[in-house]
């Protein structure tokens, strides 16, 4: 055995050659960074643009349409009246159908039928855009 030898291992590049090489790496690296930094950049730009969007429209649709309050109330039941008219006349259509009204109205009363009786005490329910 050779004794105080050292085996170099040749690459077969030069200083120079190895250099670049190293120099090309470093660049494309930042290239990748860069281009994935762009990348999410307009990907928070579109997804804020849109959020933005969806949030501003959902405003507006919410100022159109007032806000109702649900009230109870009771009432006399007048010759004439049937549960019919009193969902035309206390009934909001934008909040419930007329039939799901004279449903919740039978229900507070307890009411077998939908007949009613001139001087008859009913618990109805109302809506208004003012809060009482």
């Amino acid at each position: 055995m050779m004794q105080g030898y050292t085996a170099t291992v040749h690459t077969g590049l030069s200083r120079k050659a190895q250099s670049k090489r190293y120099e090309q790496k470093r660049r494309r690296a930042a290239r990748k960074r860069r281009f994935l930094f762009l990348f999410l950049l307009l990907l928070v730009a579109i997804t804020s643009f849109t959020l933005g969007s969806f949030l501003s429209s959902a405003r507006e649709s919410r100022k159109d349409a007032p806000s109702y309050f649900k009230y109870y109330k009771n009432i006399e039941v007048k010759s004439g009246d049937t549960l019919h008219s009193l969902a035309e006349k206390y009934n909001e259509p934008s909040v419930s159908s007329d039939r799901v009204y004279i449903s919740e109205i039978r229900k507070l009363n307890d009411m077998k039928s939908s007949g009613l009786i001139p001087g008859q005490s009913l618990i109805i329910t109302y809506y208004d855009t003012e809060y009482k």
